[in-house]
């Protein structure tokens, strides 16, 4: 194993010399404009936040909810442009999540501040504690990139679309209809070479038979016998996450299996050998949209915060709503 990362560490160091700009995403042309404008009033723009901690709704004017949400997704040290695309894609799933509450009078928020369940969110306070040293840096280079974005949107068919993202992809992103059953035509595959290059593309998760077993019981599995024969061949996206695996002749989607064992994301190799399973785990999260390795990747290429968009939403309009009103 330790032969093989060796020669995946050359291999991605030669890679980082000699993948020449035209393998890069063909971005270079700009979507056509949006026939019509989506459902949302600027004047005002504020998101209902229900917070993860104390599980009370906020009112949160929408330029400083964009701010904690970078704060929280993305890395600072990201550069400008793909931190301008986080910005417009956070923004945008935010709108499509109001978009959603104003459609169910029932519902008392837009959106959580979970991660998990929507997208992160800290306060400028936490952000400084994150930060430290380094907040005044990166709050005045956050604030610049959110002013340089504002009004902007991603819209399919006039609508704000689902803008959903992920911090590695395995090296192309994952279909929408793989992961959570649902397709949209904009969360398609698309290729993200630039993620094979991050240190975090390649993570390992090793088990003992007897851990493994155990991890399996609250799916519903009792396995028994020679443990080399506990697994089956796996059935992959095009993409390579795990859509379906039998272990101890059930079977579970990679999903399960993702969580079963905490792997970073579901597109993972599973091996036997000397009394224990590894897991040789690629990417980091759940593949679909834009990769944020991918999108700074690509900005650091010359891409610019349109080009990456176009590239991980294709078929969708980018429109800058305070240019239209």
């Amino acid at each position: 194993m330790k032969n093989l990362y060796l020669l995946l560490t050359v291999v991605l160091f030669l890679s980082m010399i000699l993948i020449p700009l035209t393998a890069l995403p063909d971005t270079k042309k700009e979507p056509p404009p949006a026939t019509s404008l989506p459902d949302v009033t600027l004047k005002d723009d504020k998101f209902l936040v229900l917070m993860e901690d104390t599980q009370k709704v906020e009112e949160i004017d929408a330029r400083e909810y964009i701010f904690g949400v970078l704060a929280c997704e993305m890395s600072m040290k990201y550069h400008e442009e793909a931190l301008k695309a986080q910005a417009v894609a956070a923004y945008t799933f935010a709108c499509r999540r109001r978009q959603e509450r104003l459609s169910n009078p029932q519902q008392a928020y837009d959106i959580t501040s979970s991660s998990q369940l929507d997208q992160g969110y800290i306060t400028r306070q936490q952000a400084n504690e994150k930060w430290g040293e380094n907040a005044k840096e990166y709050t005045e280079k956050l604030e610049k990139v959110i002013d340089s974005v504002d009004g902007y949107i991603i819209v399919y068919d006039g609508q704000p679309i689902l803008a959903a993202y992920h911090a590695i992809s395995g090296g192309k992103t994952e279909a929408a209809e793989n992961v959570w059953g649902t397709a949209f035509p904009y969360l398609q595959p698309v290729e993200s070479i630039g993620d094979m290059l991050s240190p975090g593309y390649l993570s390992e998760v090793k088990v003992t038979a007897e851990e493994f077993k155990t991890a399996m019981q609250p799916l519903g599995v009792e396995l028994e016998g020679d443990p080399a024969g506990w697994v089956g061949e796996p059935e992959r996206s095009q993409s390579g996450t795990v859509l379906k695996i039998k272990i101890g002749g059930k079977e579970f989607t990679g999903k399960d299996i993702r969580q079963a064992f905490s792997l970073r994301s579901a597109n993972f190799d599973l091996a036997y050998s000397e009394g224990g399973f590894a897991f040789t785990v690629r990417g980091y999260g759940h593949g679909v949209g834009m990769s944020q390795y991918g999108a700074n990747y690509m900005a650091q290429q010359g891409s610019t915060f349109l080009e990456i968009l176009s590239w991980y939403y294709p078929g969708c309009q980018l429109i800058n709503q305070k240019q239209k009103q």
